[in-house]
């Protein structure tokens, strides 16, 4: 039964099949350009690209760099800025880990067919995608009366827009999903192991 209802789970429906590779869309979303960043200072100038890879790479080797932005919210000149840039940062991490729930839910989901885990999760992401872009978006404008407007600037790029939306697309596709009427496949194998017990049997009588 466990298996039948895991299997009816992934392959029972073609909404059912559609929502694999649907749900695994938004992780190669995240190689796509999210942001950029430049800065500008003498005799050095560079235009680097954000992807959600690279700022957690960023995050793990830079641990040093990432202690002194969560002091920098403290500072009078940059503090606002530097918590929308951690802000921005630490919503894109969340979004990378709610695949990994959305993982579970996914797994799980022959337990309670009518779960709306993933649809709620994929929801959530596509919202911290979209509060990640705001955020990010901001910074430039609030460093424009500080020392730095001249020499630092960054914004969001479409990459931002097409994971949120693949996010979005897949919620909407979990939910249809959860709201779907389940009908379980009938169990074939056992009626026909019935079926061919009962002409052994009819035959033994008869012989």
């Amino acid at each position: 039964e466990t298996m039948r209802r895991f299997k009816y789970s992934f392959v029972g429906t073609k909404l059912r099949i559609a929502r694999i590779p649907i749900s695994v869309l938004p992780l190669f979303s995240f190689l796509l350009p999210l942001g950029f960043a430049t800065l500008n200072i003498p005799f050095y100038s560079e235009t680097i690209t954000l992807n959600a890879i690279n700022i957690v790479m960023k995050i793990i080797e830079n641990t040093a760099l990432i202690k002194a932005m969560i002091k920098l919210p403290g500072s009078e000149i940059v503090g606002d800025a530097a918590l929308m840039l951690l802000l921005s940062f630490g919503l894109v991490v969340l979004s990378i880990l709610s695949l990994l729930v959305s993982l579970v839910f996914l797994l799980t989901n022959f337990k309670k067919f009518q779960s709306k885990g993933l649809g709620i999760t994929n929801l959530v992401a596509c919202l911290m995608m979209i509060g990640s872009s705001i955020c990010f978006g901001r910074i430039s404008d609030m460093l424009a009366a500080s020392t730095l407007s001249d020499a630092f600037a960054c914004g969001p790029q479409w990459g931002v827009y097409v994971s949120a939306g693949l996010f979005l697309l897949s919620s909407i596709v979990n939910f249809m999903v959860s709201f779907k009427k389940v009908e379980l496949p009938p169990l074939e194998e056992k009626n026909e192991a019935k079926e061919e017990k009962a002409e052994t049997e009819e035959e033994t009588v008869n012989a």
